[in-house]
């Protein structure tokens, strides 16, 4: 991209990011944080695993399944259907496990993207993340302070704002949403998760971070 490119597009989103802003310091914005953004986490070790992306998941299913990795020719449709073949095959605490060998949490430490992040005057801030980076990175924060929502029974006596863990934390707060089943049913089994957030759309606006395009 050239510097002219950088130029037109910087001047087409800034409305958009101008209005963000508004919404932000008038206390009407609530953000998203997807698997993306962990990895800005600082690792614990030199030789620590990253944080998987959905496909490499995926792949970690799929060996588990098949006995192999996948190969050029080998394809599958996406990991949430993997993650169904897994837990019937193996059991739902095998996949759970899984889960927490894939994921470094403990590995790594929030880094200052993390803290300032937090810093922000977010209405809520709402993960689908497993990891525990967001609350260890409020430790750092000393202007706000967060109510962490783990379960959905919590939700009527938390006070804003709030860190709500949509999808499960570790180490043991289950289930951890993987499983096309999972999110199937995940409308009847988690509605007040699912209100919360429709209520957040209502009155506030929405930012996403570290998510794709193709997310499920």
């Amino acid at each position: 991209m050239s510097k002219t490119d950088s130029t037109v597009t910087i001047n087409n989103i800034t409305p958009y990011l101008d209005e963000i802003l508004d919404r932000l310091w008038t206390g009407h914005a609530a953000i998203m944080v997807g698997a993306g953004f962990c990895r800005n986490a600082i690792r614990n070790g030199p030789s620590v695993t990253e944080f998987p992306y959905w496909s490499q998941l995926g792949n970690i299913f799929y060996e588990k399944i098949h006995g192999e990795k996948p190969g050029d020719q080998q394809k599958y449709l996406n990991a949430l259907m993997l993650a169904d073949e897994v837990q019937a095959a193996l059991g739902r605490p095998a996949l759970d496990q899984i889960l927490r060998d894939a994921i470094p949490n403990d590995q790594y430490s929030p880094s200052p993207l993390h803290t300032k992040l937090l810093e922000l005057p977010w209405a809520d801030v709402f993960t689908t993340n497993y990891d525990t980076l967001l609350e260890r990175a409020c430790n750092s924060v000393n202007d706000r302070k967060y109510d962490f929502v783990v379960n959905k029974e919590d939700l009527a006596y938390s006070e804003k704002p709030r860190i709500i863990k949509l999808h499960g934390s570790f180490p043991s707060v289950r289930p951890f949403i993987i499983t096309e089943e999972d999110y199937r049913r995940y409308p009847s089994d988690f509605a007040p998760f699912v209100n919360t957030v429709q209520q957040a759309l209502l009155e506030n606006t929405l930012c996403l971070i570290g998510f794709s395009g193709d997310d499920p």
